[in-house]
């Protein structure tokens, strides 16, 4: 069975500019679109965009099966946005004295393998070292290279509201030190971010003008490698048992994010 993680991304959500050309819009934008076709010489441009103008080179709607033709949507947003996959080259120019990873530059089977599910909703809203150490003795998870292991907070259960944001939970550099000490790689989580509230960690600053109060997560990334997948949900839904992960990043060149789905799949009883 498969069970997905993902957070679907509204047309209404905040940063989110949609466009949408339904099928009775289509036959107007490819009337347009011709003018000039992949393949066409200068000349054949000139010529068609003459022919559209005058009206011989223009599709209506009595041209096709039902007077419509193909739905096209067009979303413009940041690749942070949903669920995504951040890339080292996020954290910094440099990971670990050397050109911080993007996207195309990971290995893809690092973002299939097997599953374990951390619940961490009693840490009080950061996550230490102790935290993980007593979730994996509780799940009784066996993690190590290949393993992705995912925090679960339900902060998801909030999503749509302010909440979302101002209640996240952190996951502290130390807890992910311990993971990555045990040669995980990829780690995910429920929460818009795997730093706290960002307004918390401002007031924090301006209180202390201390810098590892600002994303001190996402800043380690440059001195260790690590791959976070942010904004995923519904962990709840996933067994005590075994089940594989799978996240794979859309192929974007030079991004230090990706937008994916992630999906897991239980093993049959």
């Amino acid at each position: 069975m498969f069970v997905d993680l993902s957070i679907p991304v509204s047309r209404r959500a905040p940063g989110v500019e949609f466009e949408q050309w339904l099928h009775h819009d289509g036959i107007r934008h490819l009337s347009r679109r011709i003018r000039a076709l992949p393949g066409d010489s200068r000349r054949d441009r000139l010529r068609n965009h003459l022919r559209w103008l005058t009206g011989s080179r223009r599709l209506r709607e009595r041209d096709l099966p039902g007077g419509c033709f193909l739905s096209n949507e067009f979303y413009r947003m940041s690749v942070h946005q949903g669920t995504h996959v951040d890339a080292p080259f996020h954290y910094g120019p440099e990971c670990e004295g050397r050109p911080a990873r993007k996207i195309l530059d990971l290995p893809l089977e690092w973002f299939c393998g097997p599953g374990a599910v951390l619940d961490v909703r009693g840490c009080g809203g950061r996550v230490t070292a102790a935290d993980v150490k007593e979730a994996l003795r509780t799940t009784g998870a066996d993690v190590g290279p290949g393993s992705v292991v995912l925090f679960r907070t339900d902060s998801d259960l909030r999503l749509g509201t302010p909440a979302y944001f101002t209640e996240s939970t952190a996951i502290s550099p130390e807890a992910v030190d311990h993971l990555l000490d045990l040669g995980v790689k990829v780690l995910g989580t429920d929460c818009w971010s795997f730093d706290g509230p960002a307004r918390r960690m401002v007031e924090d600053f301006f209180a202390t003008r201390d810098p590892e109060a600002l994303w001190p997560t996402h800043l380690h990334g440059r001195q260790r490698e690590f791959i976070q997948i942010e904004g995923l949900a519904g962990l709840r839904a996933l067994p005590r048992g075994p089940f594989t992960f799978m996240a794979f990043p859309i192929a974007l060149a030079d991004a230090g994010a990706a937008w994916c789905r992630a999906v897991a799949r239980t093993d049959p009883e």
